[in-house]
């Protein structure tokens, strides 16, 4: 019930957010955060599939092109999951770089799926505007969204965990 709890409320303020702040800044990425909290939780290969049925949500929920972010998500994680083992702390700086590496990998996919479909999906103007303030608001936002997850999920286990 928790999980369904957190979903919907991610649903509901990921659609608030977007409504409410001014047009031209870009909410935060709730549905990544949601990615990363399922992606500390699982082995790689169902984080994954997890971070891509986020991203498919959101997807289907929003319009544009299905599967788009769905992917990017998908690649967001796999750089999470990349630099995991030096971000193995679960203070709130390892949390927070976890997270720039993320979008990071997130805009690169987007970047990379812009070249493969020969759109004009992320341009020059949209790295330089949208991403920055994009990236600081999903930082501000983590710990909230963080603290909804442990509530939710439970707390990451940690290496002495599963050495136990």
């Amino acid at each position: 019930m928790r999980k369904l709890l957190f979903f919907l409320a991610i649903i509901a303020l990921q659609g608030a957010l977007e409504v409410l702040l001014p047009r031209g800044i870009s909410a935060p990425d709730l549905f990544l955060l949601t990615a990363l909290i399922l992606a500390a939780r699982l082995p790689p290969t169902w984080g994954m599939l997890a971070a891509y049925g986020v991203g498919l949500t959101q997807d289907i929920l929003g319009h544009g092109l299905l599967g788009l972010h769905a992917a990017a998500l998908a690649g967001g994680t796999l750089l999470f999951y990349g630099v995991r083992q030096l971000l193995n702390s679960n203070t709130p700086l390892h949390e927070a770089a976890g997270i720039v590496v993320a979008v990071a990998g997130q805009w690169a996919t987007f970047l990379i799926l812009t070249y493969w479909l020969r759109s004009n999906l992320v341009t020059v103007s949209t790295l330089t505007l949208v991403l920055p303030l994009h990236l600081l608001l999903t930082l501000l936002i983590f710990p909230l969204v963080y603290r909804a997850g442990r509530w939710a999920f439970g707390r990451i286990p940690s290496t002495d965990d599963q050495l136990a």
